[in-house]
């Protein structure tokens, strides 16, 4: 064999490499904060990340989500409810923020066939089309083979905790709902709403049953708006396959029965008017006509990245701790945990089996209750610190209104100045009325819930003021649990001292 020409390697490797893929088949609108994996054939995905506030330094709290609709008509599958949720990824090994990511876009044609060994040629625009016509077992095979090779051939690119590399699977229920309503991006009055918040028609975000939108034919991956937290089709296009088996809903809650697999958030078959993010619907496992497994017309899915939730020894042995101290959300051992302490002691002396079984079982409601009521003091708390922001905003407004009148009226002539002089009056009393609130909720936030519960709230109200022209309230809000701590310190002579720090530059 002769000796190969110098470079000739690297030219064989480059001839062979895999074809650069177009944008619009992996990530047709670039956005800061996304997360890229790298995929076989030289692919990507691309990946959004979805924080969680639980604020107490508990391990085992997890945050209450909403979830369902108010329509009676769809009572026994979308019945409201409320979910439970937290990330299994934290910011520096720390509890009180956590986080996980979702798919910023549906998986492709091009990203299924590559995954699946379909080969690397090239899809041209068909490649942007969402892989469609999918049953659970498609998706769950196409996860397991795309961790695998992420495991083998990129695991440095692969989110960690604690250390531990994390894994591709199907968003649960939970998190895609949570997701797909815009997660800490919007407000609470938002979160029950029937889509996500919107500028502009729903045709602007999602591909529905019409003719002027997708006619029935399912559309290219990201070409329309994302919602809040920048994902693109979660509602239209096509349904999407999550992790969980399908229940009902029973009142209020998952029914106990278990049936098919969940697709959530409606397809090009969806009118404009049952576009929804509570949007589910059960698809058997299996089609009993052939006895194959099922492959749902409309169907795809979008990816999640999880982790295992004890991904070391040391945070097995956190859970365990935090199971035995259970701390509330400001950080101190409730009385009544000491009480569910006691009756799991008694229940280990009780002689009687049947005894030991009911104070078990009444320790865990005392300690079911105890979070219970944790978790609606930390939401009051957080009500409370944004309700203050906004009246700080408020009085800030009227009071600078109040003072460019004023100097408007130095320059005045006399046949305008009583508009000038009745204008002044309206904004100051407005002014006035503003700031009493504030101080009362200063002061009732304050003796209520206390400066550390809601300083614990802001990493939460940040990520809901999190819009364009939001920066000043965010201010606002750390100046607020300011104040409450100097009045829990010691109280000032006049109250009115707040006020006029409310005024000084942010």
């Amino acid at each position: 064999m002769g000796v190969l020409p110098l470079g000739s390697t690297a030219r064989a490797q480059a001839a062979n490499a895999p074809a650069a893929w177009p944008q619009e088949n992996f990530d047709p609108q670039p956005a800061e904060g996304d997360l890229t994996l790298p995929m076989p054939c030289g692919g990507k995905m691309m990946f959004r990340r979805v924080d969680t506030f639980v604020g107490n330094g508990n391990w085992l709290a997890d945050q209450q989500i909403r979830m369902g609709s108010p329509d009676e008509a769809r009572a026994s599958s979308e019945d409201l409810r409320f979910g439970r949720l937290v990330g299994g990824f934290s910011e520096d090994g720390k509890p009180e923020r956590r986080f996980y990511y979702i798919g910023k876009y549906e998986v492709s044609l091009a990203q299924y066939d590559a995954v699946m060994g379909k080969g690397c040629e090239a899809k041209g625009a068909e490649g942007a089309l969402p892989k469609e016509d999918a049953g659970w077992f498609d998706a769950i095979t196409f996860t397991q083979r795309y961790s695998e090779w992420l495991l083998q051939n990129a695991r440095e690119s692969l989110p960690k905790e604690d250390g531990t590399p994390g894994f591709v699977r199907l968003p649960t229920e939970s998190e895609w709902e949570f997701a797909a309503r815009g997660g800490a991006k919007i407000m609470p009055s938002q979160e029950v709403g029937r889509v996500f918040p919107m500028e502009g028609p729903v045709s602007d975000y999602a591909w529905i049953g019409s003719p002027d939108s997708c006619n029935g034919q399912s559309q290219y991956i990201g070409t329309l708006k994302p919602n809040p937290l920048g994902l693109h089709d979660v509602l239209g296009n096509i349904g999407e396959i999550v992790l969980d088996p399908y229940q009902p809903t029973a009142p209020g809650r998952l029914h106990g029965q278990v049936g098919g697999f969940v697709v959530r958030g409606g397809s090009c078959l969806t009118s404009e008017l049952e576009v929804r993010n509570a949007d589910r619907r059960e698809e058997p496992l299996y089609d009993t006509a052939d006895g194959t497994a099922r492959q749902a017309p409309f169907t795809g899915f979008r990816l999640a990245i999880g982790v295992p939730a004890g991904p070391s020894q040391s945070r097995i042995n956190a859970f365990v701790k935090a199971a035995e101290t259970r701390p509330t959300a400001g950080g101190e051992l409730p009385a009544g945990a000491n009480l569910a302490a006691v009756t799991r002691a008694l229940a280990a002396e009780a002689d009687r089996p049947v005894v030991a079984e009911r104070l078990n079982r009444l320790a865990s409601d005392i300690g079911a209750e105890l979070n219970r009521r944790n978790e609606i003091e930390a939401n009051g708390a957080r009500m409370a610190v944004m309700s203050a922001a906004i009246l700080m905003r408020g009085y800030r407004q009227e009071m600078n209104e109040a003072d460019r009148l004023e100097a408007a009226l130095q320059v005045a002539s006399e046949t305008v100045r009583p508009q000038y002089v009745k204008s002044i009056e309206g904004w100051r009393n407005r002014a006035r009325l503003s700031g009493e609130a504030y101080l009362s909720l200063l002061v009732e936030a304050t003796d209520n819930f206390g400066p550390d519960l809601l300083r614990g709230q802001l990493p939460r109200v940040s990520a809901s003021f999190s819009y364009d022209g939001s920066a000043g309230l965010i201010k606002m809000t750390s100046r607020f649990v300011e104040q409450s701590a100097r009045y829990k310190s010691r109280p000032p002579s006049d109250l009115n001292d707040f006020l006029k720090e409310a005024l000084r530059p942010l």
